[in-house]
């Protein structure tokens, strides 16, 4: 699966980080060869602002606005240096940049995030994080509060190293597909990470794949992991767990389709921990310029409680994480 973005949408939102994003956008542009479409979502002007008398007409300062954030789009426009297309949205800005993207079919959305305290995010959400429940294009996110990794706009994308986070589930699939994909386009070596959680329990069978659910097996002692069988004896279990990542890191490797291992050789690791915690160090320790995941998380007690590992990683990632997800 080789992967071919035509339309590349980025999100602006007219912060101070605006202009690095964008020069993010056109970098990639320009190393797939691609249409740039430069877009803002302005919020509706509540009419309670037309309440006093001494308040402004509602529909004048929604006008006033819509004006402009137009400019401001063209003016950012007339200073890239490839064509592009202007859009101007209104109302709830996920909702928006998720109809427009399928409106439009664009192959992948650019948008940023710079950190939330929990209490607002338990409150309300991120743009990015609601836009990550609807939209159905991959949403490559960039970290702009703490971390500099943008391009200069006269520059290509820095691009060495990839990391894709593995749970073997249909969603991790197609970030692996991904990130081959974007390996090869770049030249970069490709990274295939598993986290075995501390409560996760896997099942082996006589074939090579097997089993993942929640369950039982525990931490006796870092950085070994145990199953939790009482009968069993000591040297027994160690040599258990011992076939279970050997056949974990084997299953790594079978993702790799047959053709592409001629020249696609991933590095494959097993991490121990929770998945977006071990992920973001690994990116941090092995210096990685992408990160590639898919949306959905485990379960649904996960996404209404604590949010999924790609939303927690894209919080505190210190590189672009590409978000990716089955189309319904």
């Amino acid at each position: 699966m080789r992967i071919q973005p035509q339309k590349i949408m980025c999100a602006m939102d007219f912060s101070d980080y605006s202009p690095t994003i964008l020069s993010y956008s056109v970098a990639l542009c320009k190393e797939f060869d691609a249409r740039l479409f430069l877009c803002h979502v302005v919020m509706n002007v509540p009419a309670m602002l037309g309440t006093s008398e001494t308040s402004l007409d509602p529909i004048q300062l929604q006008q006033s606005h819509n004006r402009s954030a137009q400019e401001m789009l063209e003016k950012m426009a007339a200073e890239v240096p490839l064509p592009c297309e202007v859009i101007l949205g209104k109302g709830d800005a996920a909702d928006e940049l998720s109809r427009i993207a399928q409106e439009k079919e664009i192959d992948m959305v650019v948008t940023a995030t710079q950190g939330q305290s929990a209490m607002a995010r338990l409150l309300i959400g991120s743009v990015t994080e609601k836009l990550m429940k609807t939209i159905q294009c991959p949403l490559l996110v960039l970290h702009t509060q703490k971390h500099e990794f943008f391009p200069p706009p006269d520059h290509g994308i820095k691009m060495d190293k990839i990391l894709v986070g593995c749970d073997f589930s249909s969603d991790s699939r197609l970030a692996f597909e991904y990130g081959m994909s974007l390996a090869q386009e770049f030249q970069a070596s490709l990274h295939l990470a598993h986290v075995i959680k501390p409560t996760e329990h896997l099942a082996l069978k006589p074939e090579n794949d097997f089993d993942l659910s929640p369950g039982d097996y525990y931490r006796l002692t870092s950085p070994t992991l145990y199953l939790e069988t009482a009968s069993e004896k000591h040297e027994t279990r160690i040599n258990k767990i011992k076939e279970i990542r050997n056949k974990l890191i084997h299953q790594l490797h079978r993702m790799v389709p047959e053709e592409s291992q001629h020249w696609c050789t991933p590095e494959t690791i097993l991490l121990d921990g929770e998945p977006y915690r071990e992920l973001i160090h690994y990116a941090q320790d092995e210096e990685m310029d992408l990160i590639v995941l898919g949306i959905r998380g485990h379960t649904l007690l996960e996404k209404l409680m604590v949010g999924s590992t790609t939303h927690r990683l894209i919080r505190q990632s210190p590189c672009p994480v590409l978000a990716v997800r089955q189309n319904n």
